[in-house]
């Protein structure tokens, strides 16, 4: 662990890019983002979130579906060279609109079929490279991946930085489990809102409290019975960066579910 916080410290030595350069430096706009995104000497963070999942099926008007409620663990570590290798993993429950509980079956509105709710446990592995980010793995063949950190914006004393990933899957044919699918597309751009002055040198050994916000432009899931339907649907979420050990941050049911679910997950 001396070697990561060793590695973590020149990451996070870097002046504040001077805000008229917009994103600056793509080496000090990736110190910034680490800065945001982790806790002092590379330790892992929890991120708890909530939202409303909204769907949008072409020539209709968009509606809210679910109500959104997870926690996630992400991890940076860095490289000689660098690059930063980032780790995640999450759970996520789709919850009713009114009671903000687990879903078992959700009556779609755009359909009107009763479908049954796919909750979430999503790992991920990406590789940050600047202001790039690039996939953690090797990607399936076919799959097209971007994605990009910016510098959002600099306003009344706050900082926004931006992680956006863009991705295109390839049709697939039908199988003797699957059906067909069409090409589906998942886009997810995640802004992260800290104090301008949280960023200054001489706070890098501190804590940077960090809030996030989160949405997407994607193809509907698959649980929802739409996979032919043109359209999107967004994951609209608001979220904060909590410390690892921050009980406090989850509630009683969301953590007593988890533990269910997922018994090796909560830390």
């Amino acid at each position: 662990m001396a070697l990561l916080a060793a590695g973590f410290a020149s990451i996070t030595e870097a002046a504040v890019v001077d805000t008229r350069n917009v994103d600056g430096d793509p080496a000090a706009l990736l110190r910034d983002f680490i800065r945001l995104r982790t806790a002092p000497g590379g330790e892992p963070v929890m991120w708890r979130y909530a939202g409303i999942l909204v769907g949008k099926p072409e020539g209709e008007m968009a509606r809210p579906l679910t109500r959104i409620e997870g926690v996630s663990y992400t991890q940076a570590t860095p490289r000689t060279d660098g690059s930063i290798d980032w780790q995640l993993e999450e759970v996520g429950y789709y919850c009713g609109l009114d009671d903000g509980l687990p879903l078992a079956t959700l009556n779609n509105p755009f359909t009107g079929v009763e479908v049954k709710v796919a909750h979430y446990r999503s790992p991920q592995k990406l590789r940050f490279v600047g202001n790039r980010i690039e996939p953690g793995q090797p990607l399936p063949p076919g799959i097209e991946f971007r994605g990009e950190i910016r510098r959002l914006a600099t306003v009344a004393g706050r900082v926004a930085l931006t992680e956006d990933l863009y991705v295109r899957m390839p049709a697939t044919p039908a199988s003797e489990t699957r059906p067909a699918r069409p090409v589906r597309f998942a886009n997810s751009m995640a802004t992260f809102h800290a104090a301008q002055s949280d960023l200054a040198p001489q706070n890098s050994s501190k804590w940077t409290a960090c809030e996030f916000s989160y949405t997407t432009l994607n193809s509907f899931a698959p649980w929802l019975g739409m996979e032919a339907t043109p359209g999107v649907q967004d994951m609209r979420i608001t979220g904060a960066k909590c410390r690892i050990d921050d009980r406090s941050a989850l509630d009683g049911w969301l953590r007593a579910r988890i533990a269910q679910d997922h018994p090796n997950f909560l830390r």
